[in-house]
């Protein structure tokens, strides 16, 4: 590729310890980009890997011109690893996939077709899984049911990593933990058009998956905490910039929003309260209230965040503990700990049943400064990365050591 001219198509591929999938997977992007006939770029991601992936590489690059490589610092996750190949990509179109040749790079000419009907965003469908039933396909399709049901942007399969995005648009999209899930619902906040595809997916031949039943309590933290962004914190904006709102209808929305979550939020809080606890209507109170300041304020400062553009040494204390002591996600330290505090509140009930609310409000508070921090993290994805590059082999056959750029 030459030099001073951008590429018409980047290939982005998260990789973490996929030693013997890299080569075969390149040589088939590569195989079906040279088809294709317009110019590319081919970007791996190398999650930090402790195998022999980057080396392989490394190697790799020192005879393919178009391969260009990001190693990351330390492990940061698959949304960290797709957030910088889409800030290092230079092609107008994206195509993101997973790394353990279980997507078909054959099925990339069939995703710009439907992006060229005039889409912005092209998801991958994989119909047809080659995955571990109960592990993998089952709570996939429950994930897929809710994610479809509470961000109303019906997918088959959000979690699917081949896709083609209009680098513009994607661009624009703040990623951050691990919300590589919601790109499909976080496009609509930049006013994406969307549609999805039928896609091969293969067995996995090398490697070891890195999913498993685990990741099913953090995928409804992330519906919950999505939810609470999209409902209040991005759907003004998206109605100001689709012209549905006055400036004045926007600020009485956002209001109305901030209270609604808020006292969603509280709800489950005040039924225990109420039916195990037998707290008072002033306790009952003091709950609401907790929840609407901590929510109040958390939107509030996110969107004051959101408007600025200080660097991350001008954020206030509290704001970069969030982003910092608790980069990844806020809420995997507040919300499931201020969630089992609550039930054991209810449990306390029957042994201490004067120090029971206790618990019950320290739950509370946990769990909605967790989402304050939430919104703090997502006001700042486009200012402080959860991830530091050490090293990038580029295109232009140079070797640029990053170590020194903490973000």
């Amino acid at each position: 590729m030459n030099a001073t001219h951008k590429p018409y198509l980047s290939i982005v591929v998260p990789v973490y310890n996929e030693e013997d999938n890299v080569k075969p997977l390149y040589d088939k992007i590569r195989n079906v980009c040279e088809e294709i006939g317009e110019s590319f770029e081919v970007l791996f991601v190398d999650d930090g890997s402790s195998d022999s992936t980057f080396d392989m590489l490394s190697e790799l690059r020192d005879t393919e011109p178009n391969l260009a490589v990001i190693r990351f610092q330390k492990n940061a996750g698959q949304t960290s690893a797709m957030a910088a190949g889409f800030e290092y990509a230079q092609g107008e179109i994206i195509i993101s996939m997973d790394g353990d040749l279980q997507n078909d790079p054959a099925d990339i000419p069939k995703l710009l077709e439907k992006l060229n009907d005039g889409y912005d965003l092209v998801c991958g469908w994989r119909k047809e899984r080659h995955d571990k039933f109960w592990s993998r396909r089952v709570p996939s399709v429950i994930a897929n049911w809710i994610i479809g049901i509470v961000t109303g942007v019906a997918i088959h399969d959000n979690g699917c990593s081949l896709k083609a995005y209009r680098s513009e648009m994607i661009k624009q999209v703040p990623l951050y933990g691990e919300m590589h899930r919601f790109i499909p619902a976080m496009s609509t906040i930049v006013g994406a058009r969307i549609s999805e595809i039928v896609v091969t997916h293969h067995p996995r031949q090398f490697g070891t998956s890195k999913y498993g039943l685990g990741r099913i309590w953090r995928v409804f933290l992330d519906i919950l905490a999505f939810k609470i962004l999209l409902s209040v914190f991005a759907l003004p904006s998206i109605q100001n910039e689709q012209g549905t709102n006055t400036s004045s209808n926007k600020h009485l929305t956002y209001k109305y929003n901030v209270f609604r979550v808020a006292a969603f939020l509280c709800l489950p809080f005040l039924i225990i309260g109420f039916f195990l606890i037998n707290i008072s209507i002033i306790s009952a109170l003091c709950i609401i209230g907790i929840g609407f300041s901590l929510i109040g304020v958390g939107m509030l400062t996110g969107a004051s965040l959101s408007k600025t553009h200080r660097e991350a040494a001008d954020l206030g204390r509290f704001a970069q503990f969030f982003i910092y002591q608790c980069s990844r996600r806020p809420i995997r330290l507040f919300g499931p700990i201020s969630i089992v505090i609550t039930i054991l509140s209810c449990f306390s009930y029957f042994i201490l049943p004067n120090i029971a609310p206790f618990p019950l409000y320290i739950g509370i508070i946990g769990f909605h400064i967790g989402l304050f921090g939430e919104v703090i993290s997502y006001a700042n994805a486009k200012k402080v990365n959860d991830y530091t590059v050490e090293i990038f082999l580029n295109t232009r056959n140079e070797v640029m050591n990053l170590d020194n750029n903490i973000q």
